[in-house]
């Protein structure tokens, strides 16, 4: 058995040595580390309070892992896990109508921090980065996470109702109404989503001078069929909540 101190608690896991390699922990971190990151991170909006949601699964993940069975799959297992943390991080979430959003985003154009072009490049992605968690933040916990879920980590409608504990046609109906719900919104209001809309957005002029469309541009003509957030998964900062503390 090997132990190990994990995150800002100090606190001690066992993990089971003679564990299949698949299920190792190390495999664990490094297949889903990322996918746990980005639903903390689109599910929660202040960060250190994704962060915190973020190690508090992992720490779950690790708890229980010795005695995981087996009787579903092993991404079912984590993303149930996952899902049950971050909902209880999440329950303080603030719900914005699309009305409030539009608002925001027709504010006085923002000004860059004075800085050297990568670190100004490296803002302008994040405050991008924030802006589209925000706007995620016009759907309800359960049907943002659904979305998360399928547009982001790429899970089939059955595995996302089998952690929901829904029925397969309402995480459809869910997914549907809200990618509508996005899309008609991002229309008209997001560069990023689509470069030739009436886009009046505060940060228009800092992600011109970047040419941050261009990066997506070049993205979907590699890769067909693919969507704004899991397109920014690539063109903006990557995130690992956990890699500084494993």
């Amino acid at each position: 058995m090997e132990y190990r101190t994990l995150g800002k608690t100090g606190l001690n896991i066992s993990v089971v040595g003679s564990m299949e390699n698949h299920d190792s922990a190390e495999n664990l971190f490094s297949d889903y580390g990322l996918l746990v990151t980005s639903i903390c991170r689109r599910m929660i909006q202040d960060e250190e309070t994704a962060k915190d949601a973020a190690q508090e699964v992992w720490l779950e993940i690790l708890k229980s892992l010795p005695s995981f069975k087996g009787l579903s799959k092993i991404s079912t297992w984590i993303y149930t896990i996952t899902y049950r943390v971050v909902l209880k991080f999440a329950k303080n979430e603030r719900q914005y109508t699309t009305k409030f959003l539009a608002a925001y985003f027709h504010g006085p154009q923002l000004e860059a921090p004075e800085a050297a072009e990568p670190e100004k490049q490296f803002w302008i992605k994040e405050m991008c980065d924030k802006c589209l968690t925000g706007v995620l933040h016009c759907l309800d916990n359960d049907t943002r996470i659904a979305f998360i879920f399928r547009d982001i980590s790429g899970l089939s409608y059955q595995e996302i109702a089998a952690v929901l504990e829904k029925d397969e046609t309402t995480v459809r109906q869910m997914i549907s109404r809200s990618r509508r719900k996005l899309k008609n919104f991002l229309n008209n209001e997001c560069l990023l989503h689509n470069p030739d809309g009436n886009c009046k957005c505060r940060m228009k002029n800092l992600v011109l001078q970047i040419d941050l469309p261009e990066e997506y541009r070049k993205l979907r003509r590699t890769v067909h069929h693919i969507n704004l957030y899991r397109e920014s998964e690539q063109v903006l900062p990557k995130k690992n909540y956990w890699e500084k503390i494993i």
